[in-house]
């Protein structure tokens, strides 16, 4: 809670100082409120009490008393047409039009730029439906008895495509399933061929929890772009393109990340959340959010 704690001092300095367009506190028992949740956060005993007390705190901040709102959203525009299933690029234009978390002159999306997804995406999602009939192929003309190796080299070549096609999107996904189950199928295939081999047996069982466990956890769109290598989303954009991300996905990316690297994150997203707060905006899944970014 040190780096709710820690921002939310900080709002509420920069909140007295009349940041929020030049207003003042609108009323003295505002005021009032104001520091008794101070005083409350300040005497929390517990680190459950004290996060409470944070949350109240801002939630107070938010939504002002008698929860009415500080700020009203952003007003939103429909004039680009957008494809039912996305792939990655056009996906990413979705995210970042109109959204007050990206730079203002991010927000902005042409025609031209859409069309220009769509047209990589495309080439993405042929390159995976290449690759997918390659990699069935291959598995058809396995040798029978196969070997050990001749299984991993297939697993590891399907692990590969099915992070390619999430990264890539769209009906990709569709090819990313559909690897899965045929390495599900080589799975079962590999216990079965080596039942009588307990050794072997206890490292493909070892490793399939593994990536039951850990690796799926990659196949999030947002993931597996971050490990592509060609990145959709800029370094620079990383931070906006996570808190626009819904809690659930925010909360398995950080606990994907170095503890370093998360308490850092997790300080910057929450600045951006708090400034965009300033600007007016008001996030639909704000405090889900906030709560996810204060653990």
């Amino acid at each position: 809670m040190g780096i709710i704690r820690e921002l939310w001092r900080e709002f509420m300095v920069a909140y007295r100082a009349g940041r929020q367009g030049g207003e003042a506190l609108r009323e003295f028992q505002d005021e009032q409120e104001i520091q008794r949740l101070g005083a409350q956060w300040g005497k929390a005993q517990t680190p459950a009490d004290r996060e409470r007390a944070g949350m109240e705190a801002m939630n107070y901040i938010i939504h002002g008393p008698q929860g009415k709102s500080r700020g009203a959203p952003l007003a939103e525009t429909n004039d680009l047409e957008w494809s039912e299933n996305p792939g990655a690029r056009e996906a990413y234009l979705i995210k970042r039009w109109n959204n007050p978390y990206f730079a203002p002159s991010r927000r902005t999306v042409l025609r031209e730029d859409v069309s220009e997804a769509r047209k990589n995406d495309s080439d993405k999602f042929l390159l995976a439906q290449g690759l997918f009939s390659a990699l069935a192929k291959e598995v058809e003309e396995l040798p029978s008895p196969m070997t050990t190796a001749d299984l991993h080299k297939v697993r590891e070549s399907l692990d590969e495509l099915i992070q390619f096609a999430v990264s890539v999107g769209g009906p990709a996904k569709d090819i990313a399933l559909k690897a899965d189950r045929i390495r599900d199928a080589v799975i079962m295939t590999m216990r079965e061929a080596f039942s009588g081999d307990a050794d072997t047996l206890m490292k493909i069982e070892r490793a399939d929890a593994f990536h039951r466990d850990h690796t799926r956890k990659f196949y999030l769109p947002i993931v597996a772009e971050i490990l592509s290598k060609e990145k959709t989303t800029p370094g620079e954009e990383f931070i906006p393109s996570l808190v626009s991300e819904d809690p659930t996905t925010i909360s398995i990316v950080l606990d994907l990340l170095p503890e370093e690297d998360r308490a850092i994150t997790q300080t910057a997203a929450m600045k951006l959340i708090l400034r965009v707060l300033e600007e007016g905006y008001i996030d639909p899944q704000l405090d889900e959010k906030l709560a996810v970014l204060s653990k």
